[in-house]
This record gives C-alpha cells, sequence and structure tokens, in this order.
C-alpha cells in the first residue's frame, strides 16, 4: 500500500466512524447535531484558555489594536532569547530576528495552530515542509499564534473541520502535532518535571 492509499484509508476509516455515530445517534432517537454549531465562539475562547492555563500554558489574548508582530517582538525580548526559529508564515516575516536554521539551538520555536480544541485546552498542529513539527518540539520555549475562529469544541469537531478541508488526498499533512501545554514527564515517584522531552514553556497568542 502506498503513501496515497494509505492516506485514502485512514480517511475512509475516519468517515466510516462519523457515519456510525449519526447511526447510533438515530437508532436511541437523539438527532445528530454539529457541536460546533450549538455553541458561541467566545465560549469556545474562554474555556481553551482556561483549560490550557490548567495545564500551565500560557496565553496572550492580541486586542484590537495591538499589532502582532510588535507582540511577538515584545514576547522575544522578554524571554532574553539569543535565537528564534519560526514557521514561513506571512504574519511573521517583518520580525526583528532571522530564523534560525539549526533547531536545536533555537530558544524559542515559534509557530502557528492550525486549531485548537477547547475541552481539553490542546493546539493541534498540521506539518508540513513549510510547517516543520520540530519548530514545536525542539527548542525550549514554544509560541503558537492561534486564530481565534479555529477554536473547536472537541476531537469531534475537529476530524469534522478536517474533513471538509481535505477531501485531496495529495494535500494532507504528513503529521497532526496535538499539544496540550508544555512537556511533561513524571519518574517513578510521580514527581512531574516540565521541559525534559520538549519545550518547557507554552505560550499561545490568540488573534
Amino acid at each position: 500500500m502506498n503513501s496515497k492509499e494509505s492516506k485514502a484509508f485512514i480517511l475512509q476509516n475516519l468517515r466510516s466512524a462519523l457515519r456510525e455515530d449519526k447511526e447510533m445517534s438515530r437508532s436511541t432517537g437523539k438527532v445528530f447535531v454539529d457541536p460546533q454549531l450549538s455553541i458561541d465562539q467566545s465560549k469556545l475562547q474562554n474555556d481553551f484558555i482556561v483549560n490550557f492555563e490548567m495545564v500551565s500554558g500560557e496565553v496572550h489574548l492580541l486586542g484590537e489594536k495591538e499589532n502582532l508582530t510588535e507582540k511577538i517582538n515584545e514576547l522575544i525580548r522578554e524571554l532574553d532569547a539569543q535565537s528564534v526559529s519560526f514557521w514561513n508564515m506571512n504574519s511573521l516575516k517583518s520580525l526583528e530576528f532571522t530564523s534560525e536554521i539549526d533547531l536545536a539551538n533555537a530558544d524559542i520555536g515559534i509557530t502557528g495552530a492550525d486549531f485548537a480544541i477547547a475541552d481539553t485546552g490542546t493546539l493541534v498542529l498540521l506539518s508540513s515542509p513549510e510547517q516543520p513539527r520540530l519548530t514545536s518540539l525542539l527548542p525550549p520555549v514554544h509560541i503558537a499564534i492561534l486564530e481565534k475562529e479555529n477554536i473547536v469544541l472537541d476531537i469531534h469537531a475537529l476530524f469534522a473541520r478536517l474533513g471538509k478541508s481535505y477531501e485531496n488526498y495529495d494535500k494532507l499533512c504528513s503529521c497532526i502535532s496535538f499539544i496540550t501545554g508544555p512537556s511533561r514527564t513524571a519518574d517513578i515517584e510521580l514527581n512531574l518535571t516540565l521541559g525534559v522531552h520538549g519545550p518547557g514553556r507554552a505560550i499561545v497568542v490568540i488573534v
């Protein structure tokens, strides 16, 4: 089975699972409703912020008069970073810093966030050549830029959105990363440590 056939197989399984959910809802007398349609976007945003901060994440809500580039530059200066690596995004092209090629030596990794899940406080990143996943994994600090309209209720709403976005198999991403706060590791005595196997700080800027 080649790569294209594998992607088609995975998507077909997802669609089958969604159809089974709908059929189960009908059999129990319940009407299947897309949960994203019944919840106010501002509530999703508030729920995401609460849940992301509960897992030691940091959130900055960009004001109407605030500039994203200025905000990112401000965060970089506050963190006293010497080198930064970031995705090839229009919103980052006017940063005061140039992107570090060697991710292992970058103090901060800056990415977009394609989606976020409100009920778990989870960022969802879709990997591609322009959006390498290591940018969110190797540097000790990860900053993600999230558009508030891309916050969904739960993982079911996420896959519903993905299913609509990726009808063409050739445009599927290579990997989906789910990030819920900073990297967390516990030893045999359950002592929790942040940043051992990934960034010790996770910061989201909501625009």
